[in-house]
């Protein structure tokens, strides 16, 4: 063992004893034992403290961000012309991002959505509400987290096509209840309201005001027909049939209204009506296209008796056997936005400006929820300017503590210092024997605060025992979050700036005289 080593384990033998003396010692039970227990309970709480402290401001953090952007994303991909937070203007689904986007490294899943201001009315009352379709690629985990009563709506199921989820502030404000039919008016610039009637399948709660408040989810197809974002192309056939023929003619509905109508195959021309003559099966079809370059769509008619006449001026068309179809109309490759989920929240800045630079073609934007929802990120971040100032003080009262706690024993063990100093030991020596004290003391501090802290962590987190109200706070019980890491780093930092701090006053040391100290023993 060298030197070093033996001067180290005399120095703790030393601490050691002047915190448990071997024999009784009044002077030493009256003074410095009640000091030090008080400087352990000092430490001891604000260990605790802190470790509350940082595991609710982690908490709110995170149960915050997860209902900010379960709500809406944590990026949303929309029109560069959308002015209105509540409407979203129509882009193509067919995007050259979707739906593969969700294959990059860090991205959990891409929908598509529309949004659309409407009015809720019932008998006495009427609300504005904004109306949120989603299609069947939607992801629900998040609102059946929060679903309260009901079930989710049925999206693209034709035996439940008018299902609508409310929240449970909105059915309460209006005093609806699962299961009853409303009319929500649905609005298009600024004077086409029309009614729809829909049956409430759900009620949610998230406690988010900027969600709960306005948002009612459907199914997005309603507001593709609604908004007329596609075309829908149609053929009639008239009741008749005369020596020309049959007579055709083409109709088309949504988009700009400047329509174009294209006969494949064929010679003709505009809408019609045109006379068409065939014998045998004969298919013919029309595809509507409009100025604004919307999805074309595709209506087509076949004649599968042929088209035949006889004496007479007309012939009746249930003579010919006639069938109809078409592609539907193209309003469903349509939607508002895409919203995009991401594995990790602290990687949104990075996401946003990488799928703006990579991913996204002219006319569209990256909206990170950061920039959507500012007031709540800003408060989020004012809690870690909290956290700060709590620790800061913590820290500060165990020093104070552990500076008395050191005092008192350097004052008490006056005439020990003094004999050291006569047998040689130097002041750097005998101040690292007070620093053990002080090292064994806040070392026990801050085990027990930790136990403590974790302890009182655990209990709020298993039973919910100091509840918030929901729309203030956005959750309905104070949530902790325990992270080891930083259990850890607060109590070795605790540790290091406390022992740093305390150099200062274990230098009285060097300002006892021994042959005072001696006498004064």
């Amino acid at each position: 063992m060298g030197r070093g080593d033996r001067q180290l384990g005399t120095a703790h033998f030393i601490a050691r004893r002047i915190l448990r003396p071997a024999g009784r010692d009044p002077a030493q039970r009256v003074f410095s034992r009640p000091i030090v227990v008080i400087a352990v309970l000092g430490i001891v709480v604000g260990m605790a403290v802190m470790i509350l402290t940082v595991g609710i401001a982690t908490g709110f953090q995170r149960e915050v961000r997860a209902k900010v952007t379960g709500a809406g994303g944590h990026i949303r991909i929309e029109s560069i012309g959308q002015t209105d937070p509540k409407e979203t203007p129509r882009l193509e689904i067919g995007q050259p991002f979707y739906p593969w986007l969700d294959t990059v490294p860090g991205i959990a899943h891409i929908q598509a959505i529309a949004t659309k201001p409407g009015i809720i009315e019932t008998g006495e009352e009427i609300q504005g509400v904004v109306v949120k379709g989603v299609g069947s690629d939607h992801d629900w985990r998040f609102i059946h987290a929060h679903l309260v009563a009901g079930a989710l709506p049925a999206i693209g199921d034709s035996t439940r096509p008018i299902d609508l989820l409310l929240s449970r502030h909105l059915s309460r404000l209006l005093a609806i209840a699962v299961d009853d039919t409303i009319t929500v008016y649905l609005v298009r610039g600024h004077d086409d309201i029309r009614p729809r009637r829909f049956r409430v399948c759900g009620l949610y709660a998230t406690g988010l005001e900027q969600l709960d408040h306005q948002m009612v989810y459907v199914d997005i197809d309603h507001l593709q027909r609604f908004a007329q974002w596609g075309l829908k192309a149609e053929l009639q056939v008239h009741d008749t049939i005369g020596p020309e023929g049959i007579r055709v003619e083409a109709w088309a509905y949504g988009g700009d209204r400047i329509y174009r109508y294209a006969w494949p195959g064929t010679a003709l021309e505009g809408k019609g009506p045109h006379w068409i003559q065939a014998t045998g099966d004969t298919t013919i079809s029309v595809v509507v296209s409009d100025a604004d370059g919307t999805i074309p769509d595709t209506a087509w008619v076949r004649f599968e008796a042929g088209i035949r006449t006889r004496s007479g001026p007309f012939l009746g068309r249930d003579e010919v056997a006639v069938a109809r179809g078409g592609s539907g109309g193209s309003h469903g490759r349509y939607a508002g936005a895409f919203e995009v989920l991401l594995d990790d929240f602290r990687e949104v800045d990075a996401f946003d400006e990488r799928i703006y630079a990579e991913y996204l073609g002219v006319g569209l934007r990256s909206v990170s929820v950061k920039q959507r929802f500012p007031e709540i990120f800003a408060w989020l971040e004012l809690l870690d300017t909290n956290v700060v100032v709590v620790i800061v003080l913590m820290i500060i009262v165990a020093i104070i503590n552990m500076t008395s706690a050191l005092l008192i024993l350097i004052l008490e063990r006056t005439a020990m210092i003094g004999t050291l100093k006569a047998l040689g030991a130097s002041n750097g020596a005998i101040s690292r024997i007070f620093l053990i004290d002080a090292g064994y003391i806040l070392g026990a501090g801050i085990g027990l605060g930790i136990v403590l802290g974790v302890l009182l962590a655990l209990v709020q987190q298993w039973y919910g025992i100091i509840s918030l109200p929901l729309e203030s706070y956005y959750v309905e019980a104070v949530p902790v979050e325990l992270s080891w890491w930083r259990i850890a780093l607060l109590g070795l930092g605790t540790m290091l700036v406390c022992l740093l701090a305390l150099i200062i006053p274990s230098s009285l040391v060097a300002r006892i005289a021994p042959a005072r100290a001696i006498r004064f023993q």
